[in-house]
């Protein structure tokens, strides 16, 4: 019996679930006790598939991202939120998705961290390090932030 297909109203999602659905991925609990577990879980799924370095930088973007989907979404606000992430590792390149529940109230974006906040450095790390990311929300799946990490 095979599994069954998703369906989806336009072209490019239908795509980019048929890429996904390819990856290794894994649902966590949207609170911050996940972060180690996702991380964990990561290395274990990218080591000895990209060098050291990529690996220690998709597991540092990693906590940063997951981070902020625990704490400004849905994810991390209403109770028996989740995460979910998407790992996926090719010819040194090391590509991760975090996929939260949204936000009716935020969405993630770069911006510039005050000096001595506390907060605002997760997507700029993440635009410093990666070599390419983006965002991708829809009502229907939440909020997507993927990146992608390469060897040299």
């Amino acid at each position: 019996m095979s599994a069954p297909q998703r369906t989806h109203r336009d072209g490019p999602r239908q795509a980019r679930y048929a890429v996904l659905d390819q990856l290794r991925n894994r649902e966590f609990p949207g609170v911050p006790a996940s972060v180690s577990e996702a991380r964990a879980w990561a290395r274990e799924q990218l080591a000895g598939r990209v060098s050291g370095d990529t690996l220690d930088v998709a597991l540092l973007l990693l906590s940063e991202v997951f981070t902020n989907s625990v704490v400004h979404s849905d994810s991390g606000r209403l109770p028996g939120g989740s995460v979910t992430v998407y790992l996926g590792a090719l010819d040194g390149l090391a590509h991760v998705e975090v996929i939260d529940d949204g936000s009716a109230t935020t969405m993630p974006f770069l911006r510039a961290a005050a000096p001595d906040g506390e907060s605002g450095r997760g997507l700029a790390l993440v635009d410093l390090l990666a070599a390419r990311w983006s965002v991708h929300h829809d009502e229907e799946t939440g909020t997507a932030v993927w990146f992608q990490v390469e060897d040299g």
